[in-house]
C-alpha cells in the first residue's frame, strides 16, 4: 500500500520482537457521535480514482507550483513500498527516500544525521506531499473518521460533503479537520479543504484538468487559503460565500510529465 498518512503525522512506528509475550493491543477508539469509519460515498471514490491500482503502481510525475517543484517517484506492490522525493532549492538539492523499514535523507548526494526532533519533520515532509497527491486513496486509513453532511450546492451544482477528523495518535495533526466534497454520481473527488496548527491555517483546493493516466486519475489544483497569528480559522466555515469573499488564491498545482506503470501486487 501506498504507506502516507495525514499531513503533519508523526515519524513511523517500528515494532521490534522482544522475548515473550507483550501486552495486548490497546482498545480501538470508537468514532465521535455521528462520525463513521466508513462511508459508501468515500469508498466509490476511492474506487472510481484507481482502487487497488493504487497498491500495484509505480508512479513518477513532478509536481509544480509558484513556490517551486518537486519531483516523485512512489512504488507500490501489495505491502511493499518505496517512495523516493527530490526537492531543490537553488544549488542544494535534497532527496528523501522511505520504504518499509526507514526514511533517509540526503542533501547534495551526502547522507543527513537527523534527531528526533529533525527525523519527525522530515516524516511530515514526505506525508504531506504523498497523502494529498493521492486523495481519496488514504481516507480510509484506520483512525480516519467520516462525517456525511449531506449535499451542499456549489455554483448551481449540488456536492456530497464529507467531514474527516482523526483518532488521538494516529497523528500529530490529529486537532486538524478536513472537508472533502464528492460528485454524488460518480464519486469523484472535485474540491476538500483543511485546517491546522490551532486554527492559524486554512486551505482549500478546488481539483481540475482530470486525467486518467494507467487507470489511476490525476488532477491539478487551484489552491486557496490564509493565514492568521490570532487563530479563529476553522474549515466548517468554508461555503462557495465564504470562499469568494475571504480566501485570496494562494497557488495552483500542476502535476508534469506522469508515467504510471504497473508493479503487480505480489
Amino acid at each position: 500500500m501506498l504507506r502516507t498518512q495525514a499531513p503533519a503525522a508523526a515519524s513511523i512506528s517500528i515494532l521490534v520482537a522482544c522475548g515473550g509475550p507483550g501486552p495486548g493491543p490497546e482498545p480501538r477508539p470508537e468514532p465521535p457521535p455521528g462520525a463513521s469509519e466508513r462511508l459508501e460515498i468515500v469508498d466509490r471514490a476511492i474506487e472510481h480514482h484507481g482502487g487497488e491500482l493504487f497498491e500495484q503502481s509505480r508512479v513518477k510525475l513532478t509536481v509544480a507550483s509558484r513556490s517551486g517543484s518537486f519531483d516523485v517517484d512512489s512504488m507500490a506492490d501489495g505491502d511493499r513500498f518505496e517512495q523516493l522525493i527530490r526537492a531543490s532549492n537553488g544549488a542544494d538539492e535534497r532527496e528523501y527516500r522511505r520504504d518499509n523499514l526507514a526514511l533517509e535523507v540526503t542533501e547534495g548526494g551526502r547522507p543527513m544525521e537527523m534527531d528526533e526532533t529533525e527525523h519527525a519533520r522530515a516524516e511530515s515532509y514526505v506525508n504531506q506531499r504523498m497523502y494529498f497527491l493521492f486523495l481519496p486513496y488514504k481516507l480510509n486509513d484506520p483512525g480516519a473518521w467520516k462525517e456525511d453532511q449531506g449535499l451542499e450546492e456549489w455554483n448551481g451544482r449540488q456536492l456530497h460533503r464529507v467531514r474527516i477528523t482523526f483518532a488521538p495518535g494516529t497523528s500529530d495533526g490529529a486537532d486538524s479537520a478536513y472537508v472533502y466534497w464528492f460528485d454524488p454520481e460518480t464519486a469523484r473527488l472535485e474540491q476538500f479543504a483543511y485546517d491546522y496548527e490551532e486554527g492559524t491555517g486554512l486551505r482549500f483546493r478546488i481539483l481540475k484538468n482530470y486525467r486518467r493516466i494507467g487507470g489511476l486519475l490525476f488532477y491539478d489544483a487551484d489552491n486557496y487559503g490564509l493565514n492568521t497569528r490570532d487563530g479563529g480559522l476553522t474549515v466548517d466555515d468554508i461555503n462557495p460565500v465564504y470562499v469568494e469573499q475571504e480566501l485570496p488564491l494562494v497557488s495552483q498545482i500542476e502535476l508534469r510529465g506522469i508515467e504510471v506503470e504497473r508493479t503487480g501486487a505480489s
